[in-house]
């Protein structure tokens, strides 16, 4: 926070480039993803260019995730390209709350700030991270940020907590690309089946509040944030099949938004089980 932001993101430039030498396993893994979303063999040149490139993208993240607080509001909306906010306000209007759902990429934690920086009320789950001391603080970091946190080792009442603050006429931020219950819904991405939680989709069925899908970009100077119209589709009445179709489109959307920049998707596990 306290290194000037010129400085800083040389630092974690070259931190970058540390660890894509070093760390072989995980620059397979990100090499196999990138080649995945390029539609090339792992093995090419396009795909190791694009992992370098990713990582770092990735490392660019952690600095201004965390250089973020030592801006000014000022600052951060000049720094900060903003579509489709006219999304969550006509969302906002029918007073139901909103869901914005993103991939893990650019920096979400920059598109949660900007919120708070413009007079959103948004919260956002984060799973917790061991050891405690870790996640209380990323808890504190990103409440500093103006963001609310639910923590999903409240097990059940995640759910009632996110209903209660969508009733409340908040924004609900959810980082939807990875699936971390072992459950999920399947979907295609990028011509092969990964799986994708179910909450999101579920969340807005069951409390009628509009899905969004967004994405964030990192730039030269700052980020770009893309928020799309609510997404729409014909209820059957069959929670578990309009949840999948639901599900279904919001992968279709994290795929379009994805490819208009590979690198930026910070997917540093297997995206894939082949």
């Amino acid at each position: 926070m306290h290194l000037p932001d010129r400085t800083g993101r040389w630092l974690f430039q070259m931190l970058g480039g540390i660890a894509y030498r070093t760390m072989a396993g995980v620059r397979a893994t990100v090499t196999a993803n990138q080649a995945r979303v390029l539609g090339v063999e792992p093995t090419s040149a396009l795909a190791a260019s694009a992992a370098r490139e990713a990582f770092d993208l990735y490392a660019r993240y952690w600095h201004d995730t965390f250089h973020l607080r030592a801006l000014s509001p000022a600052e951060v909306n000049e720094r900060t390209e903003m579509e489709g906010a006219e999304h969550i306000d006509r969302a906002l209007e029918a007073g139901r709350g909103c869901i914005a759902v993103l991939p893990h990429m650019g920096n979400w934690d920059v598109a949660g700030h900007w919120m708070a920086v413009n007079g959103y009320r948004l919260a956002a789950v984060a799973e917790e991270l061991k050891p405690r001391r870790l996640f209380e603080l990323f808890l504190r970091h990103r409440e500093e940020l103006g963001m609310k946190i639910v923590p999903l080792s409240e097990g059940d009442n995640v759910g009632q907590r996110l209903a209660a603050l969508l009733a409340d006429n908040w924004v609900v931020a959810l980082v939807a690309d990875r699936n971390l219950s072992g459950r999920g819904v399947e979907v295609e991405m990028f011509g092969a089946v990964r799986r994708l939680p179910a909450g999101p989709a579920l969340l807005s069925i069951s409390t009628g509040a509009p899905l969004l899908v967004c994405a964030v970009y990192t730039t030269e100077h700052g980020w770009r944030i893309r928020i799309g119209e609510a997404l729409e589709f014909e209820r059957t009445g069959d929670t578990r099949a309009d949840v999948t179709e639901f599900t279904r489109r919001m992968a279709a959307e994290f795929e379009r938004g994805i490819a208009a920049r590979p690198p930026d998707w910070h997917l540093f596990q297997p995206g894939w089980e082949a």
